[in-house]
């Protein structure tokens, strides 16, 4: 018996149990991951994990179980989510599950090279990377290399039936440069659903590079600065500052500073984003999320103004909306082991009118700031971050890099000061975004 009759099977014996409303999201990953520690490779294995993940529902209340493996007791996996449902608090939040649909099929999820990859050739493909690490002064290699392929099935009691299939290539690399007792660090990475999507090389060299360029980093100082966000940075900014402030069962249980602002002016008017779960080979890209509803594109932020929250089956019930498809779970979208949650799919931030150099001619004094490894306080829309990897921008020239820096401000607060968007968008894992210009941005450090 495949995964998607042990969904279908599931789905039969819960409603004979009792469960009023059922979903069973099944999953099968094979994986290979080669890790580089040190310049040595450490890791190579191939693992392969399969399951579904059973909810089932009585008067709102919800009861949750899963089965790792196909080999277990499904009945009694699916006894303990009906008799959790059971004794569980009724929810008249809970209207229904999705009904059935017509699915997407979008592009560029696929790719036959990582899907027959094996041990042996990544591992190759691992040492063929250190070799190309050649300049003095590298401390340490560090490299991270997954390929995986799925099948994932969505089934409920609405009648949904969906079954989606791909790859992944995740690249990981993290280079430590040393001058005496001087130390820096640079890392980069991507995740890409082709092997044409990717060029571990050149990302490998240019970490190599930024690491031994970050030996004369310099603090900067304590004042107002126009800043240039590009890169990772917007990882923080973007995603985790804006798109994941948006997700409705924060919004609903007052836990984002997003709280009453949907049709609210939150930006100046060039700031448009957008979750587009279809992006042409997107890492977030599927055909529907983890509860059956289609993945598609919504309209966050237009003109400035909030339009949409993201949505799963359960807030947009509440909202008495539709779901955007944003379903997840807790531990992503190959993950039949956590609880639903909402997630971003694919964030895209419309291309304004400038190129990179007329952003920095605008800068007489200020930063160009590319990563940090801080988050956001959603409840308070605040982030104080440590910059990671950045510049000191003079007369409009980018100058040595800066350390022991950071950079704080309110996530509105910036929407509102940005004087300019870059015209060319760069891939930041699961974010499509081009350059963005602020003014007076608040940078402290100990210098």
């Amino acid at each position: 018996m495949g995964l998607l009759d042990h969904c279908k099977k599931a789905i039969d014996e819960a409603l004979r149990l009792g469960a009023e409303a059922v979903d069973v999201y099944g999953v099968d990953v094979e994986a290979i991951r080669v890790e580089v520690r040190k310049n040595n490779i450490e890791v190579s294995k191939a693992t392969h994990d399969v399951g579904l993940g059973l909810r089932a529902i009585v008067r709102g209340s919800m009861g949750y179980s899963y089965a790792s493996g196909l080999g277990v007791n499904m009945s009694d996996v699916v006894r303990k989510a009906v008799k959790a449902a059971k004794v569980g608090y009724p929810d008249p939040d809970f209207k229904d599950l999705p009904k059935p649909s017509s699915y997407p099929s979008p592009q560029g999820t696929y790719d036959d090279e990582i899907a027959s990859l094996t041990p042996e050739e990544l591992t190759d493909l691992a040492t063929s990377l250190i070799k190309k690490v050649k300049m003095n002064n590298i401390y340490s290699v560090n490299i991270v290399i997954e390929s995986s392929k799925f099948k994932c099935f969505i089934v409920n009691s609405n009648g949904v039936e969906g079954a989606d299939e791909g790859t992944y290539l995740s690249f990981l690399v993290y280079i430590t440069a040393r001058d005496g007792v001087n130390m820096s660090s640079s890392y980069d990475g991507d995740v890409v659903r082709t092997m044409k999507d990717i060029d571990m090389e050149s990302m490998i060299t240019r970490t190599a590079q930024e690491a031994v360029r970050g030996l004369k980093a310099r603090p900067y100082r304590t004042t107002k600065v126009p800043v240039i966000l590009s890169g990772k940075v917007l990882l923080a900014v973007i995603v985790e500052g804006i798109a994941s402030a948006l997700n409705a069962d924060l919004v609903q249980r007052g836990r984002s500073y997003m709280a009453t602002r949907l049709n609210e002016k939150i930006s100046v008017e060039a700031l448009t984003i957008i979750d587009d779960g279809l992006v042409n080979g997107g890492p977030l890209t599927r055909r529907f999320d983890v509860e059956g509803t289609p993945r598609q594109r919504t309209v966050l932020i237009e003109g400035g103004f909030v339009r949409s929250l993201l949505h799963n089956s359960y807030t947009s019930g509440k909202a008495r909306t539709k779901s955007t498809g944003n379903a997840s779970r807790s531990g992503g979208p190959l993950d039949f082991r956590g609880q639903v949650t909402i997630a971003p799919s694919n964030v895209v931030v419309e291309p304004g009118d400038w190129s990179l150099e007329e952003m920095l001619e605008e800068v007489k004094y200020g930063l160009l700031i590319l990563d940090t490894h801080d988050a956001p306080n959603i409840a308070t829309g605040e982030l104080s971050a440590m910059i990671t990897h950045g510049y000191i921008v003079e007369g409009g020239e980018v100058k040595d890099p800066v350390k022991q820096t950071l950079f704080a401000f309110n996530i509105i607060d910036f929407a509102k000061k940005i004087k300019a968007i870059g015209r060319e968008r760069s891939k930041h894992f699961n974010l499509y975004s081009p350059p963005i210009l602020a003014l007076e941005v608040q940078v402290s450090s100990k210098a």
